[in-house]
């Protein structure tokens, strides 16, 4: 009996990894596909023609293959790979939809489920797969370019409710919605885990040194070295497009957690910086005591300690902030796209709040769709949460920096 019981569980589990296998080839198959149609992929082209006119009429030169061709057929006998692929997911689809349950002694076993739970891990598999990051050369994946990659990905699957009766909503509802959490089910990183990692121990690591900066009119970190001394191009991982691409992938509760580290990092820095100001107490208050003496302001400005650190500190604090206004804002972006009647509710909410907003719910919820407020929660969570003990100087510090 317990032998009957395995050969079935292990033959229909074969069968289900026989098609995962295929469907992911199908997948893999059309990634690249739809990577080809990227914009950057013009380049070759446009220089390919720039050439064409330099060069002499009579020398060939060697045509690139445009998206496309792939489907043109001189003959419908002649059997592409992606041809094969459909049509042994197709024999096998049928064996695992012929029985919907499978009775051996008093169990039921059911073979859509197998390839269900199979699709499943592999899609989740896959997601982080395709975020490509590498730990030594800080290499990632533009958010945008994972967003075509993950749409290509999920329309594959999408043709497998052709060929068997399963629920591949069901598949994505729960494989997207772990990868905005921390980790997934089985404890792994996920892609929100990953690239707040990125933006906040890579990329605004590098802008607090100097080689980037924020540009205003550009609504983006620009690079201001040389081209090839930073492993990557800034402005190609942080302007509005990107953003957008990103919020769409982790959504308000990736989101969040990389709003959530950012303004841990604030906070640490506003703790660093009241020590400071508690270690130059006594010169601050003479100097705020002085401001119509400039002989001794200049003379008090000289006996303080530290100065560059407080300047530095306070740029980390404003590249943070920057970038923070810039994520949040392309979130609502998203938002007002995707649910445009409950973000109006949230703006509601807010404007007619009567007596403010007293337990900070409201200011919380609109935190949470990217929309500014006066008092930030997340900041005041984090600043609250990193004071072990009571400051009783706090106003003094406050007042002094």
């Amino acid at each position: 009996r317990e032998r009957s019981l395995s050969v079935v569980n292990m033959f229909l589990d074969e069968m289900a990894k026989e098609a995962k296998n295929i469907i992911t080839a199908i997948c893999d198959a059309q990634c690249k596909m739809s990577d080809r149609l990227l914009p950057k992929n013009c380049a070759q082209l446009i220089s390919q023609q720039i050439n064409k006119k330099k060069k002499e009429k009579n020398k060939k030169t060697i045509e690139i293959e445009k998206p496309g061709k792939e489907s043109y057929r001189k003959t419908r006998e002649n059997l592409t790979t992606m041809d094969k692929l459909h049509m042994a997911l197709t024999e096998l689809c049928f064996s695992i939809n012929y029985f919907s349950n499978i009775n051996v002694w008093e169990y039921t076993f059911a073979p859509r489920e197998y390839l269900h739970q199979h699709l499943e891990n592999r899609f989740a598999k896959a997601l982080v797969g395709m975020v490509m990051y590498n730990a030594d050369t800080n290499e990632i994946a533009k958010p945008s370019e994972l967003l075509i990659s993950v749409k290509a990905y999920m329309n594959v699957l999408q043709t497998v409710e052709n060929y068997v009766h399963i629920d591949i909503t069901r598949v994505f509802n729960n494989c997207l919605l772990q990868q905005t959490q921390q980790v997934d089910t089985h404890g792994d990183k996920t892609i929100a885990a990953i690239y707040t990692q990125w933006y906040s121990e890579v990329l605004l690591r590098r802008v607090s040194t100097g080689n980037i900066i924020f540009s205003m009119n550009q609504r983006s970190f620009v690079s201001i070295t040389a081209e090839g001394s930073i492993p990557f191009n800034p402005e190609e991982y942080s302007d509005v497009n990107e953003l957008r691409a990103l919020a769409e992938l982790i959504g308000p509760y990736g989101m969040k957690q990389l709003n959530e580290t950012l303004m841990w990092h604030i906070a640490s820095q506003v703790i660093e910086l009241k020590k400071l100001a508690e270690t130059n107490k006594e010169v601050l208050q003479q100097l705020r005591s002085s401001f119509d003496k400039p002989d001794a302001m200049r003379e008090l400005f000289k006996r303080l300690n530290n100065v560059d650190n407080v300047l530095q500190r306070m740029t980390i604090v404003g590249v943070i902030l920057s970038f923070r206004q810039l994520a949040q804002a392309c979130l609502t972006d998203v938002l007002e796209q995707r649910i445009p009647f409950l973000l109006s509710s949230i703006l509601d909410f807010r404007h007619h709040l009567p007596n403010g907003d007293p337990m900070k719910i409201v200011s919380e919820m609109a935190s949470a769709a990217g929309i500014p407020c006066k008092v930030d929660p997340t900041l005041v969570n984090s600043i609250k949460l990193q004071k072990t003990e009571p400051d009783v100087d706090e106003h003094l510090h406050v007042c002094l920096l």
